[in-house]
Order: C-alpha cells, then sequence, then structure tokens
C-alpha cells in the first residue's frame, strides 16, 4: 500500500522516545515525517543537543528534566497524542528503519489490528546478532508469552504501531524497559488483536543504555514477573 495513501485514511503520529541521541535523532525524525501527519520526540533528560536537532528537523517535542526512563517517556507522549488514529514508536538511535512505518501502519489501517509488533526475529535470528543477544531475548520472549499468554517473537521491540482508539489500555505502571513487555501484556488482557510483522534491524549503531546486556535483560525479566505478580492480586 503506498504510504500517501495511508497518510490521507487516517492521522498519525511517531513517537520517539530519545536520551542523548543526537548523531541519530535527525534522520529518525525526517525520515519518520515521510510517513507520518506528525513527529513527537520525548527527550529524557538528554546532556547533549538531542533537543534542538529534533526540533530543527520538524518533531514536536517534550522535554524532561532528567533522565525518567523510556516508560515514563511513553506514558507521557500517550497522553498528547489524543485525536490521531494511529500511533507509531520507534527508537531514536537510528536502529530501526523509519521506511518499514507502513509496513507496520497497513494493518491497522486495513483493520486486522489493534497492536502490531515489529518483529526482528519472526524468520529467527540473523547470523549479524550478538549471542548475548540471542539468550537474553529468548528467556524474556518466553518470560513474556507465559506471562501475558501471547505468542510474540521480538517482546524488546520499540518499534510499533497502535490504533489510537487503545491507547487508554496502556497503564505505563514500569518506568523503564520493562514497558515493553508490560504493553503486549495490557494489549492481551485487554483483548486486542495483537500482529507481528518482519522488520530489519541495524546492530552498528551508538546506543545511549548505561547499562551492559546481562544486567539490562535481568532487570527487564525481574519486571516481567512483578508485572505479572501485580496483575494477579
Amino acid at each position: 500500500m503506498d504510504e500517501r495513501l495511508l497518510q490521507n485514511r487516517m492521522k498519525s503520529i511517531v513517537i520517539i522516545p530519545a536520551f542523548n541521541e543526537e548523531a541519530a535523532i535527525e534522520g529518525v525524525v525526517k525520515k519518520s515525517l515521510q510517513y507520518a501527519d506528525d513527529v513527537l520526540v520525548v527527550d529524557d533528560g538528554s546532556s547533549d543537543d538531542t533537543s534542538r536537532i529534533a526540533q530543527d528537523a520538524g518533531a514536536l517535542l517534550l522535554k524532561h528534566p532528567t533522565n525518567y526512563g523510556k516508560g515514563v517517556s511513553l506514558r507521557d507522549a500517550f497522553r498528547e497524542v489524543k485525536g490521531y488514529d494511529v500511533v507509531v514508536t520507534i527508537d531514536g538511535d537510528g536502529q530501526h528503519n523509519p521506511d518499514e512505518i507502513p509496513l507496520l501502519v497497513k494493518p491497522i489501517v486495513e483493520d486486522k489490528a489493534d497492536f502490531v509488533n515489529g518483529s526482528r526475529y519472526m524468520n529467527g535470528f540473523d547470523e549479524n546478532t550478538p549471542a548475548y543477544r540471542r539468550v537474553g531475548q529468548t528467556v524474556l520472549d518466553i518470560a513474556t508469552n507465559v506471562c501475558a499468554g501471547t505468542h510474540v517473537t521480538d517482546s524488546q521491540s520499540g518499534f510499533r504501531a497502535f490504533s489510537g482508539k487503545t491507547i487508554s489500555c496502556y497503564k505505563f505502571r514500569d518506568p523503564g524497559f520493562g514497558i515493553e513487555s508490560e504493553m503486549i501484556a495490557d494489549a492481551a488482557e485487554n483483548n486486542l488483536r495483537i500482529l507481528e510483522v518482519p522488520i530489519t534491524v541495524r546492530y552498528d549503531v551508538e546506543n545511549s543504555s548505561t547499562k551492559g546486556p546481562v544486567t539490562h535483560g535481568v532487570g527487564v525479566l525481574l519486571k516481567i514477573i512483578k508485572d505479572k505478580i501485580i496483575r494477579m492480586i
């Protein structure tokens, strides 16, 4: 489906959570604007030029005074996107390709899904996927699917599309990266139609995360378990 047709049929916005992403944010914003009516960058306490570059590239801006976490960034952004038919989230580090936005939006436009997850692993792991990421991703996918009752292949994807009618379903309890699994659980709990589409990914980009992959993975796993316990109470 032509991206211009998608624009004409539905009002869309791309949300980009960003923390010290001055190296990549301009390209992500400009490319995203080719496929959406608006782009909203949430600068989560960056100490570099992320905010200025994002605005100069054409983005709307929310700026946090300090680094609160990805979950808080998405929560604040979702509070600002009422009136949009489609909401897309994409990471600001250049790892995802904004040219694939129409692939995620299409199932929502065609009323085949409420939540579209961009999966890096629908066809298995790419040979360029680091070994530590394969192991960690597999563990987090299993934990997410068991706790949420889903069958997603990429529970930690930050590249997603949502029907604007469903944004109130997401509670944003977790302030950090556990939000990716939590949103899947929220969607499942509300009986939303979850669909995955394959996406590409780059692993050669700079990453602003200050946590090592093992620490990060263990932290997310504990948050998935905690979220499940809270839902059971």
